[in-house]
């Protein structure tokens, strides 16, 4: 009986003793995992005007307000990507900030995850050494920042793999069993996770060499303090030696419940859901966007040259020096490696946050040779013993890996510094808005994710994701899109030329039933963005919440409409670049004749520069089709032209009729008029 205790005690042993460190190591853990967490929380509250964060938002505010994900929720990254968010979600105040400290959990949780491994396909100090490379890793930084759900969905698949070599070291027939299901969790959570699935064939089917010969593999080095010298032995009949029919038995077990865990969620969300959602539209948008391994491989070199070439060398060395002790451990990192790269390369399309499922193995592999070379330069410092080449190639693949340092730290500290574009300021007069004419439990519209998560408001379930990717596959069609904003009553629309803006039949719909209250034009390239609001909604707070961006107001009657106010973000810009001038309309009669917006850059003795003429409005909702007293809020872009040389320039502003000259203007209070008298003068712009 005393020989069977020593491997019930493994059987029944909790699942965090893989975890707990080593006493000699325990300090050297707590300070990565200090580093990890202060890598991870400093700037965290930092806004990001980033597309999938909003959606991310989007969604989980939907699911406290009572929808379902999948079934209610649009949610293409898999039927689990939401649920494995919203625990903690709830748990750490319901936002942005609180989606971002979920994903910190999960990614400390991969970090322990990747030590608990090392230590059980080596030894205490690759998985030291592991952690730290991850901790530090900006891949794995940035997503471990931002509300992606690509670490969420790492974390189980890592945590598989773990319970799977803890099984196959001699623990208990629940440890394979908790890996399906673990597996099967990330998978659930978004399908690439499954690359780790390679890892776990190897470790189900590959025999330990020679079996007959020893239970337990020979201790590559010396053992150090507090650490064990070779593995836990296999259990008797366990992985390590048994027979084909035995092995196959157990992939049968791992993939039944993985497929049953699987099968589970799948007929309680909707398999016809799931498969439009998250197989459907990812076949479409391959359709779309086409695939080209050139493009992919460039990506992958570029995303993996941020980690510097010397993580790719010493993994490198690391699997070679492993194959020679642990051949089916180095083999089923190996796999892991080669199934999440190929992934990459035929996966379209491919964006940057996806290579942060190659990093577990390259980190693992890496933290080998980091151990092999320290052991190498102790036996060549302390006890004068040679090199073998293998020694060489690690301490020369550290030597590189730890040279580009700097070259990480300074990525880090980006990552930590970012700051968002300006698409928060550029267009606060949405956010106003919305706030202004919709409450908490009322819906909106808006193409921009991220500002619609800044309103507070909610947004149709179905179009939580308005993302370009989806609109380009036809993922999303205009009769979807007008039948969710008529069911849940939209207050307010924001249509972008690159989003809802490339359904015709949706901005038909919008100019047919709503206010066209702001507008925002380029050209060169083309682009608009436009502002509607229901008829029925509060227009006297529509305008208020409108008029807090103008700078300058007054009242200058120009022929049938008046200006009330006006903006200019910048004064001083370089050619080429742009300035937003924001002008307030008011119609003064109905169905006013058509007259331009004619801008004008005048130098110091009032001769034009530059001139370009805009329409009052935008669309079908342009000034003709004004009733009196109707107001509409617009903002031209304008690009000041090369060829214009530094200095200062007047800007004025005319209306004119096509093919006639400007409008008679009656300068109220606040407004200047032009030398010319039938133009006004908007101030000064200066070309540097």
């Amino acid at each position: 009986m005393s020989q069977h205790r020593p491997r019930q005690r493994w059987i029944i042993w909790p699942a965090v003793s893989g975890l707990l460190p080593t006493a000699y190591c325990l300090l050297p853990t707590v300070v990565v995992l200090a580093l990890a967490l202060w890598l991870r929380l400093v700037g965290i509250t930092k806004d990001t005007d980033i597309s999938d964060e909003g959606i991310r938002g989007l969604q989980l505010r939907l699911m406290a307000a009572g929808f379902r994900p999948v079934t209610e929720i649009y949610a293409s990254q898999g039927p689990l990507s939401l649920a494995v968010f919203y625990p903690l979600y709830a748990l750490f105040g319901g936002d942005i900030v609180a989606a971002r400290l979920a994903v910190v959990v999960y990614s400390l949780a991969g970090i322990a995850g990747v030590y608990w491994l090392g230590r059980e396909l080596e030894r205490a100090r690759v998985g030291l050494a592991a952690a730290a490379i991850l901790a530090v890793s900006p891949i794995y930084l940035e997503n471990s920042r931002l509300a992606f759900v690509e670490v969420p969905s790492l974390v189980p698949a890592v945590l598989a793999v773990c319970a799977l070599a803890r099984y196959r070291r001699g623990g208990g027939q629940i440890w394979l069993v908790g890996s399906a299901l673990l597996l099967a969790l990330g998978v659930l959570a978004k399908p690439m996770a499954a690359v780790a699935g390679a890892a776990a064939l190897v470790l189900i089917l590959v025999r330990k060499p020679n079996p007959a010969k020893r239970t337990c593999s020979p201790a590559p080095f010396p053992k150090g303090k507090g650490e064990l010298s070779s593995p836990l032995p296999f259990r008797e009949g366990g992985p390590g030696g048994l027979g084909l029919s035995s092995r196959l038995t157990d992939l049968l077990i791992f993939g039944a419940v993985g497929l049953l865990g699987v099968g589970v969620v799948v007929a309680l969300a909707g398999p016809a859901q799931i498969y439009e959602q998250v197989i459907g539209y990812r076949l479409a948008a391959r359709a779309a966007r086409g695939w080209e391994l050139a493009a992919n491989w460039g990506l992958v070199r570029s995303e993996l040259g941020r980690e510097g070439i010397g993580l790719v060398l010493a993994a490198g060395v690391g699997a070679a020096a492993l194959a020679r002790r642990r051949p089916i451990l180095v083999g089923s990192l190996v796999a892991w490696l080669g199934a999440a790269l190929g992934l990459m390369l035929l996966y379209s399309p491919l964006w940057p946050k996806h290579l942060v499922y190659v990093m577990p193995p390259l980190a693992l592999l890496t933290g080998v040779a980091l151990v092999d070379a320290t052991r190498a330069a102790r036996g060549l410092l302390q006890r004068g013993e040679g090199l073998s080449a293998l020694g060489v190639a690690s301490m020369a693949a550290s030597v590189v890996y730890l040279g580009g340092g700097p070259g990480i730290v300074a990525q880090d500290n980006g990552l930590i510094s970012r700051s968002p574009g300006d698409d928060a300021e550029r267009y606060a007069d949405d956010v106003r808005l919305a706030r202004a004419v919709a409450g908490p439990s009322d819906f909106i519209v808006m193409d921009d994710a991220y500002l619609a998560l800044a309103t507070g408001r909610l947004v149709p379930p179905y179009l939580a994701d308005l993302s370009w990717n989806r609109i380009l596959a036809r993922a999303l069609t205009a009769e979807q899109a007008i039948a969710e904003t008529q069911r849940f009553g939209a207050r307010v629309l924001v249509v972008q030329d690159e989003h809802l803006g490339q359904l015709p039949r949706y901005l038909a719909f919008a100019d047919r039933n709503y206010l066209l209250v702001k507008s925002y034009v380029q050209r060169r390239p083309n682009r608009f963005r436009r502002v509607y609001v229901r008829p029925d909604v509060d227009l006297a707070a529509a305008g208020a919440a409108l008029s807090g961006g103008i700078q300058t107001s007054l009242r200058a009657e120009i022929g049938p409409a008046a200006l009330l106010g006006y903006s200019i973000d910048r004064a001083e810009l370089k050619p080429g670049l742009r300035f937003a001038l924001t002008l307030h309309w008011e119609a003064l009669v109905s169905s006013p004749p058509d007259h331009h917006v004619v801008l004008r850059l005048r130098g110091p003795d009032g001769r034009a520069v530059q001139e370009s003429d805009w329409r009052v409005g935008d669309g079908p909702q342009e000034l003709p089709t004004w009733t009196a007293g109707r107001w509409q809020f617009q903002t031209v872009r304008v690009q000041v032209d090369n060829d214009v040389s530094p200095g200062a320039y007047t800007l004025t502003l005319a209306l004119e009729r096509p093919n006639g000259g400007p409008a008679p203007i009656h300068a109220g209070p606040g407004s200047t008029l032009a030398a010319l008298g039938d133009q006004l003068d908007l101030g000064t712009i200066t070309v540097r």
